[in-house]
């Protein structure tokens, strides 16, 4: 199982994989981060499930995944016991510091001296 994580600004892109028995047909991902809403996972070629999920950065999440109705916690990263007799995985996700970046491509610009003088009053 494997976790990649793209960091932006206030969200970070994390694409969530996982590996399954080599017949399991679906693969479902929940977590804190939408209120344990349902993710289906897709099956890609070489037998994992995949899918990516933009989530707030600055706090811990705990998910885990839902193989053909089975849940399977990502044993790579810590576990805590779920009220429901089972293990939740712990995702951590640090607060991403705000990049700013300079795209402008104008020229600054620059006052120039007319040659006239301001009208008298």
């Amino acid at each position: 199982m494997s976790i990649k994580i793209a960091p932006k600004v206030r969200k970070a892109t994390v694409t969530f994989t996982t590996q399954a028995r080599e017949n399991a047909s679906q693969a479902i991902l929940t977590g804190e981060w939408d209120n344990w809403t349902a993710c289906t996972m897709k099956k890609n070629s070489n037998g994992t499930f995949s899918v990516k999920v933009n989530i707030y950065t600055g706090r811990s999440y705990q998910f885990g995944y839902s193989i053909d109705g089975n849940w399977t916690p990502d044993t790579d990263l810590p576990m805590v016991a779920s009220p429901f007799g089972t293990n939740n995985s712990i995702l951590d996700l640090p607060q991403v510091a705000a990049v700013r970046k300079n795209t402008t491509k104008r020229k600054p610009v620059v006052k120039r001296k007319t040659g006239r003088r301001p009208a008298k009053a």
